[in-house]
């Protein structure tokens, strides 16, 4: 566990562009069920919103597999107290939920777009809700901390 009160800039860093990657796909996910169907059938992608949603959910699964390698390496700063054990315990959770849909969401992309595996996608559809849900568990959490708790916690993650 870091003692320091805020994230590396790297790990600052892989954390705003799991967002952005994450985000993107989110918006243009539209029609995708469509063209892996398509895909399927045919074995040709010719739309590019299909083609951007492939390239970023990869892109978005070496971001989270990279987070991970650099948390366990530099580890975390340590968290201010919590009013309640709950609270602490649905921290943890909500992370470690967060980081494994993070990496579980594109990975079952991965498995219905290169390999076929209808369930896959249909994983895939449930794990990007799920996704959703835990963001905004986690932001609703950090905005608490901020300004309900005035822990000054959204510092650890800014970029200034």
């Amino acid at each position: 566990m870091k003692t320091s009160q805020s994230y590396s800039m790297l790990q600052k860093l892989l954390h705003w562009a799991v967002v952005l990657t994450f985000a993107f796909n989110y918006i243009v996910s539209d029609g995708m069920g469509r063209a892996l169907d398509a895909f399927l059938k045919t074995g040709v992608n010719d739309t590019l919103t299909a083609k951007l949603h492939v390239v970023v959910g990869v892109v978005t699964l070496v971001l989270m597999i990279l987070r991970v390698l650099v948390r366990l390496i530099q580890g975390a700063p340590a968290m201010p107290p919590a009013p309640h054990p709950l609270m602490e315990k649905a921290a943890q959770l909500v992370h470690v939920g967060l980081y494994a849909a993070m990496i579980l969401t594109p990975m079952a992309g991965a498995s219905a777009w290169f390999l076929g595996v209808k369930i896959a996608g249909d994983a895939h559809e449930v794990l990007v809700n799920l996704t959703v849900l835990l963001i905004l568990v986690h932001v609703a959490a950090a905005l608490y901390h901020q300004f309900i708790l005035k822990d000054n916690l959204l510092k650890r993650m800014s970029l200034h």
